[in-house]
């Protein structure tokens, strides 16, 4: 199936590795992954992810440094939700083609998902931003939920890459946010989220957080605007 996919995208991976494909820009690399249903083999879907390969694989245990971009179902239901997509395609039995719904659906959204991101910089602001982003179609997935943990990514990112503009960007966010409650723990402050995360991913990686971590204390120091 992996084939079939290229030859609808029109673009050629860097690597295909069972049902992933991966392209790879500069310090980009984004997989197109096909995955059956667990519980409905007969069901299958496909996600986009971009990360920052920077890390590595050190960054593996909490999704990488990126970003998973969604496409509307064939129902053409594009309303971002905080959770995962349903796989929702059928999966072809022996030598029969693909559904058009998936024909459709990979030709219309799989190139604006593949280049959804633009670079590093920009992949930072997708890290910073405060809800999903559409392009195209298409949309990056940036619940609300996980603020905290992506703006920690976004600093780390800017930091390993040099990028002073995205880590301005990110500590004024912070300092605007920082004393916010994190639904749903009223006493939990965004700021203490965020030294939770850095902490986790400065352990991993071993780039300096350790500015952020401070930002647990009763009366922290919130990092300088570089």
């Amino acid at each position: 199936m992996a084939e079939q996919f290229v030859e609808l995208l029109e673009m050629a991976p860097t690597s295909i590795d069972g049902g992933g494909l991966e392209f790879v820009r500069g310090s980009l690399r984004t997989t197109l992954s096909i995955w059956k249903d667990r519980y409905d083999r007969s069901l299958f879907g496909w996600m986009v992810h971009t990360l920052y390969s920077g890390p590595g694989d050190r960054m593996d245990g909490f999704g990488g440094v990126g970003i998973r971009i969604d496409h509307p179902s064939p129902s053409g239901d594009a309303g971002p939700t905080d959770i995962p997509p349903a796989a929702c395609y059928p999966w072809p039995t022996g030598s029969a083609p693909l559904a058009s719904e998936v024909t459709a659906g990979v030709t219309h959204y799989g190139p604006s998902s593949l280049r959804f991101v633009r670079d590093s910089h920009d992949l930072g602001l997708l890290l910073l931003a405060d809800t999903h982003v559409h392009r195209d179609g298409v949309w990056s997935f940036t619940p609300a939920n996980s603020e905290p943990g992506r703006l920690a990514k976004a600093i780390l990112l800017a930091r390993q890459c040099g990028d002073q503009d995205l880590e301005r960007a990110a500590v004024a966010k912070l300092r605007s946010r920082g004393e916010e409650p994190v639904a749903p723990h009223s006493d939990h402050l965004f700021r203490q989220a965020v030294a939770d995360w850095s902490r986790q991913y400065a352990k991993a990686t071993g780039i300096d957080l350790s500015d952020l971590a401070e930002l647990k204390r009763k009366r922290p120091q919130y990092p300088d605007i570089p």
